[in-house]
Parts: C-alpha cells; structure tokens; sequence
C-alpha cells in the first residue's frame, strides 16, 4: 500500500481498508451527534406540523385537478446528488407539459444545480445547500440563518402556487419555507402536518421496489399531471455555448478522427465501494489504447485527480486527462460528443443517459432497478452475488465486510468485451436489444 493509499485508507484497489478502533469510536460518536441533531429537529418540526395542521383546520385541500388548478409558478425541490437531480428533470418536463402557462423554478444544491441552469424548461434555478446543518455546531454561526432566512425571502418574493418535495426532509422543509399555497412530497419523508398533501409512503420502502423515476412520477400524480410511458426518460440538453467550448477543447487535444472517442468516470460520490477497482481501470484502459487506438478521455471533478493518478500511474498508455477542467454544462456537452461512456454508479452516468450517449454503468452495492441509468442505450454489468445489492441510502455505498467483491467479479476482460459489443453494433440494433 502506498503512503497516499494509507493516508486516504485505502486498499490497492480503491476500497476502504477495515477501520481500526479509533476509527470505529470516532464514527459512532460523529452518527450519535447527527442521530441527535436530527431527533431534535424532527421534535421541534413536528411542532411546527402541529401549529400548520391547526392553522389549516377550516381549509379544505381537495385534489389537485389540471382542469381547474391554474398555477403561475411551481418550485420543485430536488437537494441531493447530480444524478438524483437529473432524474429529477422528469417531473420538470411533465409538470411544463401539464401547466405550459406556468413559471416553474427548481431549487438544487449549489455542486448539482449547475448542470441545469440553462434548461428550456425553467425559470429560475435557486440553489441552496441544506446540508450545512448536519453538524451541532452549524446552528450557532450566523451565517448560516442569515442564508436560511435570505432564502425564505427570495422563495415567498417568487408567490408559488405549488412546491413539489421530491426527495427527503429537507426538501419539504424548504417547501414550506417557499410559502406555496399548496405542498406536496411523501408524508414518511417529511415531517407530521407539515405538507398539505402529503403523499402516503416514501422512497425506497422496504416492500418496494420501485426506481426514482417511479417515485417522481407517483408525486407528479398528486399534482394534477397524468404521466405517459415517455416521462420516465431524463432529458437533458446541453447549452449552446458548452458545445462550442467542448469542441474547441477537443480540436487541442488533437483527437483520431477514425478512432472512438470513450469518456471514463472513474469515480462515484456517497461511497467508494461504487467504484471499479482502479488496477482493472488500469489494465482496460491500456488496452482501449494500445489494440484500438481508441481517444480514451478521462472525466471528474478536481478532487478526483488523486484517485485518477493512483490508474494513471499503473498505465503503461496515456489517457486524456479533463478531470478538474469542464464544468458541469461543459461535462454534459463532452458526454453528448462521445461515442461511449464508461462509469460506476455516478452522476455522470445519469447525464450521459439524458443526453443520449451511450453508456456502460458498473453496479455493485446499489441496485440499477432502483437508481441505474434511464436509457436505451444503456448496458448495466453487474455481479450477482449473494450480498449485492447492499445499499440502503442510510450512509455511504461501502462493503460492511470489507472486500466489495462484487465489484472485483467484473474483470476488464468482461467489460472490453461488453465496449467492443456496443462500438460495433448499429445504434437501432443496440437500442433494440438493450
């Protein structure tokens, strides 16, 4: 093992080493304050729920109906990872379809908002990140409630008729904050009283099985839209100006026209177990190069340099290296210019499916029947063994015991095999098989 490799506790292929006890006792104690910060919260919105439901006694909500609800502006709420959000633009394009007439604001973190800010489909992209409060500490720095109640104001400034929670506590939270007229989200993933049509249940429940874009069109139901079999597909269009940048960067890298141009992502946020192993990485991209001279380009964010060099470093060839130098809009229009994409569980993957761009998506701990890709050009390669799938959304995609098998069963030879499947392959072949 390295010194880098000990110092980010890892193993030779990426994965997180079994933690020592000190390491142990500093988890426990870090998810005991969070389990008590979160309890508290819940009491005190639960509280507030109370208050609201007793506010509302004399109001009568009945259900929402496309042909009498005419709303000017609808916020929709999506406050985790990128791909969630793209998954998410389902609801957009369903709700602008259903009400054309309104103004419809998305509301994302500030790291996800910034693959949509261009979307045809929106008025307004507000970004917030509400994880700011996971630690004890953040209620005593003010800036914190000064961007809270900044937020408050922007949000009750735009008078919407409708906000959609679509993910977790605190969208709905944000939801109420916004002053909506009426408020929807799943009634398990909010607070009691809180919403004033609270859907029953919530994502990922243990008799469910059930993929996001399933859950988004159950809330989009609640709000008057009748869904269709084509709004379970994310679309995705990268800006105008993103596309001539991209091209220009590709025209400096002095590319082989004749030659596929694949994009591989290397790395997965929420647990490293997501990730391929990178001496397998290594050996494939060697081999993309070296036998078919395939333009292999290299894809992340600038904390992804170190795990990058960790497979660089291994390669006898050289890959392109753009992680750090897109940005969010930028990504998209480079994934929409290649031939390829080749990922874990990631973000990307989901860009790569809206934008049409096809893709092979490696999947271990996190189950593609619940969170894969969304495309017909997307191949999934999975092992199928006795413990996979084995994440549940309650902390990081890692293996509890420590050898994330499920993802070293997938050998390079497997996946060049499955790249040299989908290259040669007619496009109406591929989609009709896939």
């Amino acid at each position: 093992m390295t010194k880098t490799e000990q110092t980010l506790h890892i193993d030779e292929y990426g994965y997180p080493v079994r933690p020592d006890s000190r390491r142990i006792l500093r988890n426990l104690v870090v998810r005991g304050s969070r389990r008590l910060l979160l309890a508290a919260i819940y009491l005190f919105m639960q509280t507030i729920g109370s208050w609201l439901q007793f506010s509302r006694r004399q109001q009568h909500f009945s259900p929402i109906d496309a042909q009498s609800f005419r709303p000017c502006r609808i916020l929709v709420i999506r406050v985790d990872l990128i791909g969630d959000l793209v998954l998410s633009l389902t609801t957009v394009r369903a709700l602008k379809r259903t009400y054309p007439e309104a103004e419809i604001d998305l509301l994302a973190t500030p790291a996800s908002g910034r693959v949509i800010v261009d979307d045809p489909d929106l008025a307004e992209v507000i970004t917030y990140d509400p994880n700011i409060w996971r630690r004890p500490k953040a209620l005593l720095q003010q800036k914190n409630w000064r961007e809270a109640f900044s937020l408050r104001r922007r949000l009750r400034a735009r008078h919407y008729d409708l906000a959609l929670s679509v993910s977790g506590p605190w969208a709905a939270i944000i939801a109420v904050l916004s002053g909506a007229k009426r408020t929807i989200g799943f009634a398990q993933e909010g607070y009691p009283g809180l919403l004033t049509d609270p859907v029953p249940g919530r994502h990922w429940a243990p008799d469910d099985h059930k993929h996001e874009v399933d859950y988004c069109l159950e809330l989009l139901q609640a709000a008057g839209v009748i869904p269709t079999p084509a709004d379970r597909i994310p679309h995705l269009t990268a800006p105008s100006t993103a596309v001539d940048e991209v091209e220009h960067l590709l025209q400096n890298l002095e590319l082989r026209a004749d030659k596929p141009l694949i994009a591989c992502h290397v790395s997965a946020n929420n647990g490293q177990s997501k990730r391929w192993p990178i001496p397998y990485w290594a050996i494939l991209l060697d081999q993309l190069i070296a036998e078919d001279g395939a333009n292999v380009i290299l894809t992340g964010a600038p904390n992804d340099l170190p795990l990058i060099e960790q497979i660089t470093q291994r390669m006898h060839q050289q890959a392109l290296n753009l992680a750090g130098k897109t940005s969010l809009s930028q990504l998209a229009a480079l994934l929409q210019r290649t031939d390829l994409l080749l990922t874990g569980d990631s973000g990307p993957m989901h860009i790569a499916a809206a934008v049409g761009t096809p893709l092979i998506a490696i999947h271990g701990p996190t189950d593609p029947a619940l969170s894969g890709p969304i495309s017909p050009k997307a191949t999934v390669l999975r092992s199928d063994i006795w413990c996979s799938p084995c994440y549940t959304a309650q902390g990081p995609a890692d293996c509890r015991f420590h050898t994330t098998q499920c993802m070293k069963n997938i050998t390079p030879a497997q996946v060049y095999a499955t790249i040299q499947e989908k290259l040669h392959v007619p496009t109406t072949q591929a989609e009709a098989t896939s």
